[in-house]
């Protein structure tokens, strides 16, 4: 099992990108299409540019390129980049593969793509230029036993509590194919390494501003390739009962 992790600046990718006629799919082309403003449309076309860079890397890195390996992957020459599609959840999936998961994020100008042979979930958040109630967010989406830590924290520190939980259960979500379910989010709860279980299945990280999340099912891979390169801190999720 392997995974990579590549986050970029949206400016620098815009400057390197070739002209989205010639590699968007016709799926992402009406996609596209479907963003009132320029802004959404700028980051959609980062978002996916990304992908395709980052799995290329991730197939080079396993020994796949050019050649596919038990159908994970249809035959991908160095020199041109993997064709991807639009899947009818809205998330970004490889056409013709069957066994190799993409998840993108976006957060102002940054953007975040993870690419791995198991089901897999990015999410990256930062400070937002309106000032927000943590308290109040946590309510919506966190445990009573999260509220409660976060509570505790000073108002400096809330913010990186809050954003931490929150892109950790994004990222779950989002490995499992799951739109924002905030009862499913407010049963989640994060053991480090694991905890009794042993099992870790996400993990985050700071980078400058923003916390970075990923996610796989079942199990994140031991190690995590990431450029730039991340100090991971893992996690076993663990889902409260509910009523």
């Amino acid at each position: 099992m392997s995974l990579l992790c590549l986050l970029a600046n949206q400016r620098e990718l815009e400057s390197g990108m070739a002209l989205p006629a010639t590699w968007l799919s016709a799926t992402e082309q009406a996609r596209w299409a479907t963003f009132s403003t320029e802004a959404r449309r700028q980051s959609f076309l980062a978002g996916r540019w990304l992908a395709r860079q980052t799995v290329r890397r991730w197939a080079s890195a396993s020994g796949i390129s050019g050649r596919g390996r038990n159908g994970l992957l249809p035959n991908l020459p160095p020199d041109e980049l993997p064709a991807l599609e639009v899947a009818a959840s809205g998330a970004c999936q490889i056409a013709g593969s069957r066994g190799v998961f993409v998840s993108i994020s976006h957060h102002g100008h940054h953007v975040a793509c993870a690419v791995a042979d198991v089901p897999v979930g990015v999410d990256i958040e930062g400070p937002r230029a309106r000032r927000r109630d943590y308290l109040a967010l946590a309510e919506t989406v966190h445990s009573p036993s999260q509220q409660h830590a976060l509570a505790a924290l000073t108002p400096a520190q809330r913010e990186h509590g809050f954003l931490q939980a929150w892109t950790l259960k994004e990222a779950w979500l989002k490995a499992r194919q799951r739109g924002l379910d905030f009862a499913l989010m407010r049963s989640l709860e994060f053991d480090a390494d694991g905890g009794q279980g042993g099992m870790v299945d996400v993990a985050a990280a700071v980078h400058g501003d923003v916390v970075v999340a990923l996610a796989a099912d079942p199990a994140l891979p031991s190690v995590i390739e990431a450029e730039p390169l991340l100090q991971w801190r893992r996690y076993g999720t663990r889902r409260l009962r509910v009523g």
